[in-house]
């Protein structure tokens, strides 16, 4: 239930990501497939790219941020105990490694509380 919840990247605004204004994504979770999304921080839609696939347990996806690239992986991995969700981002190009630190006291914050809402709507889900 949780990769069909992140999967459905067009209502993660709805679902378990506050801090999106919208998510679009044309087609489903399979490489090549092209979407945007639109921060509730006023900069332009960020399209990207999925970049990589392993179905039911992970998917990548590549889009540009003003002028860095962003490359951000959702991974889904059973545990003994249930299900472990594990976002991880990494930032290319010019002053990246500068702007790193940053973005991840920005988006630190963001992704926790995503996985707080993903794991709210697959308990409402059950």
């Amino acid at each position: 239930m949780v990769w069909e919840i992140l999967a459905d990247v067009n209502n993660w605004p709805s679902n378990f990501t506050p801090y999106l204004k919208e998510a679009h994504l044309d087609g489903g979770i399979e490489v090549g497939a092209k979407g945007w999304v639109q921060t509730r921080i006023p900069i332009p839609k960020a399209p990207f790219e999925i970049s990589a696939v392993v179905p039911e347990k992970s998917w990548a996806w590549t889009g540009k941020i003003l002028w860095l690239t962003m490359t951000f992986d959702h991974i889904v991995e059973a545990t003994s105990d249930g299900t472990r969700v594990t976002f991880d981002i990494d930032l290319d190009g010019p002053l990246a490694s500068v702007f790193r630190p940053l973005f991840r006291l920005q988006y630190r914050p963001n992704m926790e509380t995503a996985l707080d809402g993903l794991v709210a709507e697959a308990e409402r889900r059950s």
